[in-house]
């Protein structure tokens, strides 16, 4: 399966990747997206040291957030991908609170519920990964849909 790996020591904190995904899940690209009160699926965080790195959902092999979703908005694929059907989507946020790596996210503006990287699941390419200029965020193969290449035991969640 296609898998976003991430090489937390490449990253240069340039947003690059923040930017490609509002664009990507915007129907009238990024200026609308903002405007809009769209928020990406993935951030930027500082680890215990103050280095940058991108965080991602995992789509964990055995997710939390499915699990506390009471809805059932929240679902793992069979090709291991955590998705959320927004429609079944109540925003009751137990996902957000019960992700360790705190990659669900609640959305703002006029989207509604939550928000997390599905992969662009609807592309043939992942945005993030396209953007990314450092060559942190690369595509390769692997059972896991997210592939952190180093540790990520200093990160702060």
């Amino acid at each position: 399966m296609k898998t976003k790996q991430i090489d937390r020591s490449k990253c240069t904190g340039c947003k690059n990747c923040e930017i490609a995904c509002i664009e990507a899940h915007s129907t009238g690209g990024y200026r609308q997206g903002i405007d809009s009160g769209m928020r990406a699926r993935n951030k930027i965080e500082l680890d215990n040291d103050g280095q940058r790195f991108p965080q991602f959902c995992r789509h964990c092999a055995e997710p939390a957030c499915v699990e506390a979703c009471m809805s059932g908005a929240l679902q793992k694929q069979a090709d291991g991908l955590v998705i959320c059907d927004s429609e079944k989507c109540v925003g009751c946020y137990m996902c957000v609170m019960s992700c360790p790596y705190g990659n669900a996210r609640p959305s703002l503006g006029s989207e509604r519920g939550m928000l997390k990287c599905d992969c662009c699941a609807d592309n043939d390419c992942m945005a993030c990964a396209v953007v990314c200029p450092s060559g942190c965020i690369t595509l390769g193969e692997s059972d896991e849909a997210t592939v952190y290449l180093e540790e990520d035991s200093t990160c702060t969640r």
